[in-house]
Protein backbone atom coordinates (compact mmCIF):
# COMPACT_ATOMS: atom_id res chain seq x y z
CA UNK A 1 0.00 0.00 0.00
CA UNK A 2 1.10 3.58 -0.55
CA UNK A 3 2.78 5.14 2.45
CA UNK A 4 1.45 8.55 1.40
CA UNK A 5 -2.12 9.09 0.21
CA UNK A 6 -3.41 12.37 -1.14
CA UNK A 7 -6.99 13.53 -0.62
CA UNK A 8 -7.44 16.87 -2.34
CA UNK A 9 -4.58 19.05 -1.05
CA UNK A 10 -3.91 16.98 2.07
CA UNK A 11 -1.20 14.34 2.09
CA UNK A 12 -1.75 11.59 4.65
CA UNK A 13 1.31 9.78 5.97
CA UNK A 14 3.73 9.52 8.86
CA UNK A 15 5.75 12.56 7.79
CA UNK A 16 2.72 14.81 7.29
CA UNK A 17 0.21 16.57 9.56
CA UNK A 18 -2.52 14.50 11.18
CA UNK A 19 -5.61 14.09 9.06
CA UNK A 20 -8.46 14.89 11.47
CA UNK A 21 -12.01 13.94 10.58
CA UNK A 22 -15.21 15.02 12.30
CA UNK A 23 -17.54 12.02 12.50
CA UNK A 24 -21.06 13.36 11.99
CA UNK A 25 -22.70 10.41 10.26
CA UNK A 26 -25.53 10.44 12.79
CA UNK A 27 -25.10 13.68 14.70
CA UNK A 28 -25.93 15.91 11.73
CA UNK A 29 -29.47 14.57 12.27
CA UNK A 30 -29.79 14.88 8.46
CA UNK A 31 -30.86 18.45 8.96
CA UNK A 32 -29.42 20.91 6.43
CA UNK A 33 -28.92 23.76 8.89
CA UNK A 34 -27.27 21.55 11.50
CA UNK A 35 -25.00 20.07 8.85
CA UNK A 36 -23.87 23.48 7.60
CA UNK A 37 -23.08 24.54 11.15
CA UNK A 38 -21.05 21.37 11.71
CA UNK A 39 -19.06 22.13 8.56
CA UNK A 40 -18.45 25.62 9.94
CA UNK A 41 -17.06 24.11 13.15
CA UNK A 42 -14.72 21.82 11.22
CA UNK A 43 -13.50 24.72 9.11
CA UNK A 44 -13.06 27.12 12.03
CA UNK A 45 -11.07 24.70 14.19
CA UNK A 46 -8.70 23.60 11.44
CA UNK A 47 -9.75 19.97 11.09
CA UNK A 48 -9.50 18.45 7.62
CA UNK A 49 -12.74 16.67 6.83
CA UNK A 50 -16.29 15.87 7.82
CA UNK A 51 -17.68 12.39 7.38
CA UNK A 52 -21.37 11.60 7.00
CA UNK A 53 -23.14 8.37 6.01
CA UNK A 54 -25.34 7.42 3.06
CA UNK A 55 -28.19 5.61 4.76
CA UNK A 56 -30.28 3.22 2.63
CA UNK A 57 -31.62 0.85 5.30
CA UNK A 58 -33.72 -1.08 2.78
CA UNK A 59 -30.45 -2.15 1.12
CA UNK A 60 -28.64 -3.27 4.26
CA UNK A 61 -31.34 -4.71 6.55
CA UNK A 62 -33.33 -7.88 5.91
CA UNK A 63 -34.89 -7.94 9.38
CA UNK A 64 -36.82 -4.72 9.93
CA UNK A 65 -37.89 -5.62 13.46
CA UNK A 66 -34.49 -5.07 15.12
CA UNK A 67 -34.56 -2.69 18.09
CA UNK A 68 -31.65 -0.40 18.86
CA UNK A 69 -31.05 1.05 22.34
CA UNK A 70 -28.75 4.04 22.84
CA UNK A 71 -27.89 6.55 25.55
CA UNK A 72 -29.00 10.16 25.65
CA UNK A 73 -28.61 12.93 28.22
CA UNK A 74 -32.10 11.96 29.41
CA UNK A 75 -31.30 8.28 29.73
CA UNK A 76 -31.49 5.22 27.47
CA UNK A 77 -33.86 5.23 24.51
CA UNK A 78 -34.98 2.36 22.26
CA UNK A 79 -36.13 2.61 18.66
CA UNK A 80 -36.87 0.37 15.74
CA UNK A 81 -33.53 0.46 13.90
CA UNK A 82 -34.96 0.46 10.39
CA UNK A 83 -37.31 3.33 11.13
CA UNK A 84 -34.55 5.25 12.91
CA UNK A 85 -32.11 4.93 9.99
CA UNK A 86 -34.82 5.65 7.45
CA UNK A 87 -35.10 9.16 8.89
CA UNK A 88 -31.39 9.81 8.39
CA UNK A 89 -31.42 10.73 4.71
CA UNK A 90 -30.69 13.63 2.40
CA UNK A 91 -31.91 13.79 -1.17
CA UNK A 92 -29.21 13.82 -3.82
CA UNK A 93 -29.90 17.51 -4.41
CA UNK A 94 -29.42 18.19 -0.71
CA UNK A 95 -26.19 16.23 -0.77
CA UNK A 96 -24.98 18.43 -3.65
CA UNK A 97 -25.74 21.56 -1.61
CA UNK A 98 -23.79 20.14 1.32
CA UNK A 99 -20.85 19.18 -0.90
CA UNK A 100 -20.78 22.67 -2.42
CA UNK A 101 -20.89 24.27 1.02
CA UNK A 102 -18.07 22.05 2.34
CA UNK A 103 -15.96 22.88 -0.72
CA UNK A 104 -16.59 26.57 -0.17
CA UNK A 105 -15.38 26.20 3.43
CA UNK A 106 -12.30 24.21 2.45
CA UNK A 107 -13.57 21.11 4.23
CA UNK A 108 -13.24 17.70 2.59
CA UNK A 109 -16.57 15.87 2.59
CA UNK A 110 -16.74 12.12 2.37
CA UNK A 111 -19.18 9.52 3.53
CA UNK A 112 -19.46 5.99 4.81
CA UNK A 113 -20.79 3.91 1.94
CA UNK A 114 -22.48 0.63 2.87
CA UNK A 115 -24.87 -0.08 -0.02
CA UNK A 116 -25.04 0.07 -3.84
CA UNK A 117 -27.02 3.31 -3.83
CA UNK A 118 -24.33 4.81 -1.62
CA UNK A 119 -21.77 4.16 -4.36
CA UNK A 120 -24.03 5.90 -6.87
CA UNK A 121 -24.41 8.92 -4.60
CA UNK A 122 -20.68 9.09 -3.87
CA UNK A 123 -19.82 9.09 -7.55
CA UNK A 124 -22.58 11.58 -8.43
CA UNK A 125 -21.05 13.93 -5.87
CA UNK A 126 -17.49 13.11 -6.96
CA UNK A 127 -16.44 12.49 -3.36
CA UNK A 128 -12.69 12.22 -3.05
CA UNK A 129 -12.55 9.29 -0.63
CA UNK A 130 -14.63 6.40 0.64
CA UNK A 131 -15.17 5.34 4.23
CA UNK A 132 -16.04 1.68 4.73
CA UNK A 133 -17.45 0.36 7.96
CA UNK A 134 -16.38 -2.59 10.06
CA UNK A 135 -19.50 -4.49 9.05
CA UNK A 136 -18.70 -4.99 5.36
CA UNK A 137 -15.53 -7.10 5.45
CA UNK A 138 -17.33 -10.18 4.13
CA UNK A 139 -19.31 -8.30 1.45
CA UNK A 140 -16.73 -9.02 -1.26
CA UNK A 141 -18.79 -8.12 -4.36
CA UNK A 142 -19.46 -4.69 -2.85
CA UNK A 143 -15.83 -4.18 -1.81
CA UNK A 144 -14.58 -5.08 -5.29
CA UNK A 145 -16.81 -2.41 -6.85
CA UNK A 146 -15.44 0.27 -4.55
CA UNK A 147 -11.84 -0.89 -4.88
CA UNK A 148 -12.10 -0.72 -8.68
CA UNK A 149 -13.09 2.96 -8.52
CA UNK A 150 -9.53 3.67 -7.44
CA UNK A 151 -10.16 6.36 -4.83
CA UNK A 152 -8.62 6.46 -1.32
CA UNK A 153 -10.39 4.21 1.16
CA UNK A 154 -10.49 4.53 4.95
CA UNK A 155 -11.69 1.24 6.39
CA UNK A 156 -12.64 0.50 10.00
CA UNK A 157 -11.39 -2.76 11.47
CA UNK A 158 -13.53 -3.14 14.60
CA UNK A 159 -14.59 -6.78 15.00
CA UNK A 160 -12.30 -8.34 12.37
CA UNK A 161 -9.18 -10.41 12.89
CA UNK A 162 -5.87 -10.46 11.01
CA UNK A 163 -6.95 -13.07 8.46
CA UNK A 164 -10.17 -11.23 7.63
CA UNK A 165 -8.32 -7.95 7.19
CA UNK A 166 -5.65 -9.67 5.07
CA UNK A 167 -8.27 -11.07 2.70
CA UNK A 168 -9.69 -7.60 2.10
CA UNK A 169 -6.28 -6.01 1.66
CA UNK A 170 -5.45 -8.68 -0.91
CA UNK A 171 -8.77 -7.99 -2.64
CA UNK A 172 -7.87 -4.30 -2.81
CA UNK A 173 -4.44 -5.04 -4.29
CA UNK A 174 -5.88 -7.38 -6.89
CA UNK A 175 -8.33 -4.63 -7.88
CA UNK A 176 -5.39 -2.28 -8.33
CA UNK A 177 -6.21 -0.04 -5.38
CA UNK A 178 -3.19 0.71 -3.20
CA UNK A 179 -4.76 3.64 -1.33
CA UNK A 180 -6.21 1.94 1.74
CA UNK A 181 -5.87 3.25 5.28
CA UNK A 182 -6.96 0.84 7.99
CA UNK A 183 -8.74 2.49 10.91
CA UNK A 184 -8.44 0.88 14.32
CA UNK A 185 -11.65 1.04 16.35
CA UNK A 186 -13.35 -1.06 18.99
CA UNK A 187 -16.68 -1.61 20.68
CA UNK A 188 -15.71 -2.08 24.30
CA UNK A 189 -15.31 0.00 27.44
CA UNK A 190 -12.73 -2.35 28.91
CA UNK A 191 -9.23 -0.91 28.62
CA UNK A 192 -7.62 -4.34 28.46
CA UNK A 193 -9.67 -5.11 25.34
CA UNK A 194 -8.86 -1.95 23.34
CA UNK A 195 -5.64 -3.39 21.92
CA UNK A 196 -4.09 -0.12 20.79
CA UNK A 197 -0.96 -1.97 19.71
CA UNK A 198 -3.00 -3.07 16.72
CA UNK A 199 -2.00 0.28 15.20
CA UNK A 200 1.75 -0.42 14.82
CA UNK A 201 0.95 -4.09 14.15
CA UNK A 202 -1.28 -3.28 11.16
CA UNK A 203 1.18 -0.68 9.93
CA UNK A 204 3.84 -3.39 9.66
CA UNK A 205 1.69 -6.40 8.79
CA UNK A 206 -0.13 -4.72 5.91
CA UNK A 207 2.48 -2.14 4.94
CA UNK A 208 -0.29 0.40 5.29
CA UNK A 209 -0.95 3.72 6.94
CA UNK A 210 -3.24 3.28 9.94
CA UNK A 211 -5.68 5.57 11.72
CA UNK A 212 -7.91 5.54 14.77
CA UNK A 213 -11.63 6.15 15.15
CA UNK A 214 -12.74 7.10 18.65
CA UNK A 215 -16.03 5.79 19.96
CA UNK A 216 -16.48 8.43 22.65
CA UNK A 217 -15.46 11.96 23.55
CA UNK A 218 -12.56 11.06 25.84
CA UNK A 219 -9.05 11.81 24.58
CA UNK A 220 -6.79 9.25 26.26
CA UNK A 221 -6.90 6.65 23.50
CA UNK A 222 -6.52 9.30 20.79
CA UNK A 223 -3.25 10.36 22.40
CA UNK A 224 -2.14 6.73 22.61
CA UNK A 225 -3.12 6.24 18.95
CA UNK A 226 -1.02 9.15 17.73
CA UNK A 227 1.89 8.02 19.90
CA UNK A 228 1.67 4.59 18.26
CA UNK A 229 1.72 5.98 14.73
CA UNK A 230 -1.88 6.74 13.74
CA UNK A 231 -1.96 9.23 10.85
CA UNK A 232 -5.75 9.69 10.77
CA UNK A 233 -8.07 10.52 13.67
CA UNK A 234 -11.84 10.37 13.52
CA UNK A 235 -13.75 12.02 16.36
CA UNK A 236 -17.48 12.43 16.90
CA UNK A 237 -18.81 15.99 16.71
CA UNK A 238 -22.25 17.37 17.59
CA UNK A 239 -23.65 20.85 17.95
CA UNK A 240 -25.18 19.84 21.29
CA UNK A 241 -25.43 16.66 23.34
CA UNK A 242 -29.02 17.68 24.07
CA UNK A 243 -30.10 17.10 20.48
CA UNK A 244 -32.46 14.17 19.81
CA UNK A 245 -31.03 11.01 18.32
CA UNK A 246 -28.15 8.67 19.04
CA UNK A 247 -24.41 9.29 19.38
CA UNK A 248 -24.83 12.91 20.51
CA UNK A 249 -23.95 11.93 24.07
CA UNK A 250 -20.73 10.35 22.79
CA UNK A 251 -19.67 13.43 20.83
CA UNK A 252 -17.64 16.58 21.36
CA UNK A 253 -19.46 19.89 21.27
CA UNK A 254 -17.90 22.67 19.12
CA UNK A 255 -15.69 24.26 21.79
CA UNK A 256 -14.51 20.84 22.92
CA UNK A 257 -13.81 19.77 19.36
CA UNK A 258 -11.71 22.87 18.76
CA UNK A 259 -9.69 22.09 21.91
CA UNK A 260 -9.37 18.48 20.75
CA UNK A 261 -7.95 19.47 17.36
CA UNK A 262 -5.38 21.74 19.02
CA UNK A 263 -4.47 19.05 21.54
CA UNK A 264 -3.98 16.37 18.93
CA UNK A 265 -1.95 18.64 16.66
CA UNK A 266 0.34 19.33 19.64
CA UNK A 267 0.58 15.64 20.54
CA UNK A 268 1.54 14.81 16.97
CA UNK A 269 4.09 17.63 16.82
CA UNK A 270 5.67 16.39 20.04
CA UNK A 271 6.57 13.03 18.48
CA UNK A 272 9.52 14.56 16.64
CA UNK A 273 11.88 12.31 14.71
CA UNK A 274 13.12 8.75 15.18
CA UNK A 275 16.40 9.63 16.88
CA UNK A 276 17.73 11.19 20.08
CA UNK A 277 18.12 14.92 19.48
CA UNK A 278 17.88 17.56 22.22
CA UNK A 279 15.72 20.62 21.76
CA UNK A 280 17.07 24.16 21.51
CA UNK A 281 15.88 24.65 25.10
CA UNK A 282 17.77 21.55 26.22
CA UNK A 283 20.96 22.83 24.61
CA UNK A 284 20.53 26.18 26.32
CA UNK A 285 20.24 24.71 29.81
CA UNK A 286 22.92 22.15 29.02
CA UNK A 287 25.48 24.97 28.96
CA UNK A 288 24.50 25.73 32.56
CA UNK A 289 24.09 22.19 33.81
CA UNK A 290 26.91 20.23 32.18
CA UNK A 291 30.37 20.23 33.78
CA UNK A 292 33.99 20.97 32.98
CA UNK A 293 37.27 19.93 34.63
CA UNK A 294 38.53 22.26 37.38
CA UNK A 295 41.24 22.21 39.99
CA UNK A 296 39.78 20.85 43.21
CA UNK A 297 42.44 22.70 45.21
CA UNK A 298 45.30 25.12 44.62
CA UNK A 299 47.87 23.30 42.45
CA UNK A 300 51.48 24.44 42.01
CA UNK A 301 53.36 24.32 38.75
CA UNK A 302 55.33 21.06 38.41
CA UNK A 303 53.00 18.99 40.57
CA UNK A 304 51.79 15.63 39.25
CA UNK A 305 48.00 15.49 39.10
CA UNK A 306 46.01 12.96 41.11
CA UNK A 307 42.29 12.17 40.96
CA UNK A 308 41.75 14.08 44.21
CA UNK A 309 43.18 17.27 42.71
CA UNK A 310 40.53 17.40 39.97
CA UNK A 311 36.77 17.72 39.93
CA UNK A 312 33.96 18.18 37.40
CA UNK A 313 31.89 21.28 38.09
CA UNK A 314 29.28 23.36 36.30
CA UNK A 315 28.94 25.06 33.81
CA UNK A 316 29.97 23.52 30.47
CA UNK A 317 32.71 25.98 29.52
CA UNK A 318 35.88 23.92 29.27
CA UNK A 319 37.22 20.40 28.96
CA UNK A 320 34.59 17.72 29.63
CA UNK A 321 35.11 15.52 32.70
CA UNK A 322 34.94 12.52 30.37
CA UNK A 323 38.63 13.28 29.70
CA UNK A 324 39.59 13.30 33.39
CA UNK A 325 41.78 10.19 33.02
CA UNK A 326 43.91 12.02 30.45
CA UNK A 327 45.06 14.52 33.10
CA UNK A 328 45.71 12.13 35.98
CA UNK A 329 49.45 11.42 36.33
CA UNK A 330 50.51 14.35 34.17
CA UNK A 331 52.51 17.36 35.37
CA UNK A 332 50.97 20.84 35.34
CA UNK A 333 52.83 23.65 33.53
CA UNK A 334 51.44 26.53 35.58
CA UNK A 335 49.92 27.41 38.95
CA UNK A 336 46.21 26.71 39.19
CA UNK A 337 43.77 28.05 41.75
CA UNK A 338 40.90 26.07 43.20
CA UNK A 339 37.93 25.95 40.74
CA UNK A 340 40.12 27.21 37.89
CA UNK A 341 39.44 25.40 34.59
CA UNK A 342 42.09 23.12 33.10
CA UNK A 343 42.91 23.00 29.43
CA UNK A 344 44.88 20.41 27.49
CA UNK A 345 47.72 22.94 27.22
CA UNK A 346 48.08 23.03 31.03
CA UNK A 347 49.84 19.63 31.19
Amino acid sequence: MRKEIKIRNRVIGSDHPLFIVAECGVTCNYDMEITRKLIDVVSDCGADAIKLIFWFPEEIMSDRTVTYTYDTVSGPKSENMYEMLDKLRFTLDEWKEIKDYADEKGVILFSTVNSPSGIEYAESLDLEAYKLSSWDYNYFPFLKKIAAIGKPILMDTGPVNTLEAAKVMQLMREAGNDQVILIHCFHTNEFNEMNMRAIPYMTKAFDSSVGYSAGDRNDEMDIVAVSLGAVVLEKRLTLSRDLPGHHHILSKEPKEFNEYVNLMRNVHASLGSYDLSPSAGDLEVRRIGFRHIVANEDIRKGEKLTAEMLEGKRPEIGVSPEYMDFFIGRTVKRNLKENEALSFDDV
